[in-house]
């Protein structure tokens, strides 16, 4: 498949999560998005949790197809097959954070609950995509025309990590749902604005890599 038609793909994937995303929280009854988190939309008591399933596995459907976008431009070599590695991650990992969904407290896994279950799922898949954003600059670092992007992906890098502590230990619980959607903004502009830039702006072809 050709970068242009991957990068398309992969751009669509942000929008149509965000679309699903509020179609599901117009939905559901009893949801705050400035303090419930996004899984909330999947938890007890909450109508049609499929719609926000839904939007989860067609993003991470969507998304594989950064992996052989990344492994293109990087020259097809060790550190491509890494990143697409990092991205088929991020897909599985969020797919199955839908499978196992946030607040059921039944035995899904030896002792753990679905809740810890999707929880650590939730949490491997995030730090996919931020390892992947720390590293497809260093991957294409011999590319001078790519240099703002450097930046800007080592900015947005910055920000997700530091976001994600006060998340992490919910700093302000009152605001879990909001600093949750700042991060996924975050990340999902940054696979945005690297799809189209190499998918569709940065054509030529790439250097050989060992």
């Amino acid at each position: 498949m050709r970068s242009v038609y991957m990068a398309i793909l992969v751009a669509s994937a942000p929008p149509f999560f965000v679309v699903v995303s509020v179609v599901a929280t117009l939905i559901a009854s009893d949801y705050s998005s400035v303090s419930d988190t996004m899984s909330m939309l999947m938890a007890p008591g909450i109508q049609y949790p499929w719609v926000f399933q839904l939007g989860v596995v067609g993003y991470a459907l969507l998304v594989q197809f950064l992996g052989p976008l990344l492994y293109s431009k990087t020259g097809r070599g060790r550190y491509g097959a890494l990143l697409w590695v990092l991205v088929f991650i991020y897909g599985l990992a969020g797919i199955l954070a839908a499978v196992f969904r946030d607040g059921y407290d039944s035995a899904a896994l030896l002792q753990f609950s679905e809740d810890d279950v999707h929880d650590f799922i939730a949490r491997f898949s995030f730090s996919a995509v931020v390892l992947l954003i720390f590293l497809t600059p260093w991957a294409l670092r011999h590319r001078e025309r790519l240099r703002v992007w450097r930046y800007f992906s080592l900015a947005i890098g910055l920000f997700t990590a530091i976001l994600a502590v006060p998340f992490e230990i919910e700093v302000w619980p009152q605001y879990l749902g909001l600093l949750q959607r700042c991060l996924f903004a975050a990340t999902m502009l940054w696979i945005v604005v690297t799809a189209l830039l190499l998918g569709v702006k940065f054509r030529e072809s790439s250097p050989s890599q060992t």
